[in-house]
């Protein structure tokens, strides 16, 4: 038997028994060795599609391996982190009264996902999702609606609306600040309040969680957008990623609901008025961020320890409209969704300049926006 033949052999005898190999090497991932991740993608399509899919990675080699997609669900275009009882949130990013919450249940055995339970936003375009399951609350950022919807929610995944907090205001952007658009929400690092990010009012909005009441903002430039951010595990700095303007703002946290800006960074130098999303490698040494539309990619800073500062090292170019990503928990790989490409590209990080280097690999799937590790 030749070589070629042999391989073929092999290929064949492990897919009769029920094992995936589809990474670039040829290796078995199966999610349960030490190196092995899993992570669920999130997309815009049809509930007709799996929109939703699950995939095992290697950090170690970046082996990967699709296990199972699910259905039922139109535009879930952003994903929840996975809670104690394996439940995932999913928005369901439609206008009106298409906009919804779902709740998942992920088994990790068969590695499959199934719908418990969906409740209507009551805010147009839900582009975000976080919920605490401590607290008992989900949290949706509509886009459209401009407002922000909080829901009750169970150790089974029950979903209920509790409340909506609308905004207003506009900003000085032509086309993109006609109204309030909330983009992203997120626990201040003391978890007293909630900081939402109004790209349509170039405003972080501060929400007491103890009553849920709109009570601060804090101001950014006029025309900036603020979309995504990310906290330093200090809780002393906050990293802002603006879409219009494409910068990122470092922020100085005095309290839980009070910063001031001590510097600004250009992330897109190109005018593409797409900036996307924002991550801290797990070391904290380097910050990512994401910029779409024009000269497409990921923009590179080293981050000062002492002061929270940040300096720009580079840029690396990436497939079309790079939107979400994630970092590898070992720092090694950062996972890019290319919504364009129809891809999620894989790059490997050199731990010294910080910059990622295209590995060739790509998991293909249908416009992909969102990359979240649950496990």
């Amino acid at each position: 038997m030749n070589k070629r033949n042999s391989v073929f052999f092999l290929s064949a005898s492990l897919l009769f028994m029920g094992c995936s190999f589809v990474n670039n090497k040829g290796k078995e991932v199966d999610g349960t060795d030490q190196d092995s991740l899993v992570f669920v993608s999130g997309s815009y399509s049809s509930q007709d599609e799996e929109g939703i899919k699950v995939f095992t990675f290697s950090q170690s080699d970046a082996g990967f391996a699709y296990k199972s997609g699910l259905k039922g669900v139109p535009n879930p275009s952003f994903l929840s982190e996975l809670t104690s009882n394996n439940i995932i949130y999913s928005v369901a990013e439609g206008g009106g009264d298409d906009s919804f919450l779902y709740s998942l249940k992920y088994n990790p055995d068969s590695m499959n996902l199934t719908v418990i339970d969906r409740d209507r936003t009551q805010g147009s375009s839900p582009c975000f999702v976080m919920a605490d399951e401590g607290k008992g609350m989900a949290f949706t950022a509509n886009y459209s609606g401009g407002n922000l919807s909080i829901f009750n929610i169970d150790s089974n995944g029950n979903i209920a609306l509790q409340k909506k907090i609308d905004f207003s205001g506009c900003g000085t952007h032509p086309t993109r600040q006609e109204a309030s658009h909330i983009h992203s929400v997120y626990f201040s690092p003391d978890s007293v309040h909630l900081w939402a990010n109004d790209l349509g009012t170039d405003r972080i909005r501060v929400i007491d969680v103890a009553d849920y009441l709109h009570n601060d903002d804090i101001v950014l430039p006029d025309g900036s957008g603020p979309r995504h951010l990310c906290f330093h595990s200090s809780g002393k700095y906050a990293y802002v990623i603006t879409e219009l303007s494409g910068d990122v703002v470092v922020l100085k946290i005095n309290d839980g609901n009070k910063a001031e800006i001590i510097q600004t960074v250009k992330a897109d130098t190109v005018g593409g008025e797409g900036s996307a999303d924002i991550h801290l490698s797990p070391d904290e040494r380097f910050l990512y961020a994401s910029c779409r539309i024009k000269s497409d990619g990921i923009a590179v800073f080293r981050v000062s320890a002492e002061t929270g500062n940040i300096e720009r090292v580079g840029y690396c170019l990436t497939g079309k409209h790079p939107r979400n990503f994630a970092i590898t928990p070992n720092g090694k790989y950062i996972l890019v969704a290319c919504r364009d490409e129809n891809a999620i590209e894989i790059y490997e990080v050199n731990r010294e300049t910080g910059m990622p280097i295209d590995t060739g690999k790509r998991i293909h799937t249908k416009a992909p926006v969102c990359v979240r590790w649950i496990k």
